[in-house]
């Protein structure tokens, strides 16, 4: 096996809604084993519902801007430079809360959730929409419980 290199231009930009996602790799290169994505989240923007990986960990290294994280009970602010990790079973998700666009690049272990979020980015893009039940139920297919 090569080496593979992905240059900024060279991933798989998907929207989902007003966050932008750069897919740099989907599990095809590392034998399902590892995702990895770069987001971008305008300000005063919220992430998923609270929702808890059964089967996957994630990670996100904030690249730029500020990123608040509820994990379970406890909220943590995230700024340039630092790294959260999210445990299988650990209840998560996060928000922009800042007048500023944050950054991040995210990774998943294995990459099932890349493959969720290509999902509802195709179900938005092509006019659909995504209630609290629909979204429920689009996540148990991978593996992730919406937490009320």
């Amino acid at each position: 096996m090569s080496v593979i290199v992905v240059k900024p231009e060279d991933g798989r930009t998907l929207s989902i809604g007003p966050i932008k996602m750069v897919v740099q790799e989907d599990g095809t290169q590392t034998r399902g084993t590892l995702g990895i994505a770069e987001f971008e989240v305008p300000p005063h923007t919220s992430g998923p519902p609270l929702h808890i990986h059964h089967t996957h960990e994630e990670g996100f290294y904030i690249l730029e801007g500020v990123l608040e994280f509820l994990t379970g009970e406890q909220i943590v602010q995230a700024g340039q430079g630092t790294l959260v990790m999210v445990p299988i079973g650990t209840a998560h998700t996060f928000r922009n809360a800042t007048e500023k666009r944050a950054r991040f690049l995210n990774t998943f272990t294995p990459p099932l959730y890349v493959h969720y979020l290509e999902e509802v980015s195709q179900l938005l893009q092509t006019g659909g929409t995504l209630d609290s039940q629909q979204a429920a139920t689009l996540m148990a297919r991978y593996d992730t419980e919406v937490v009320s």
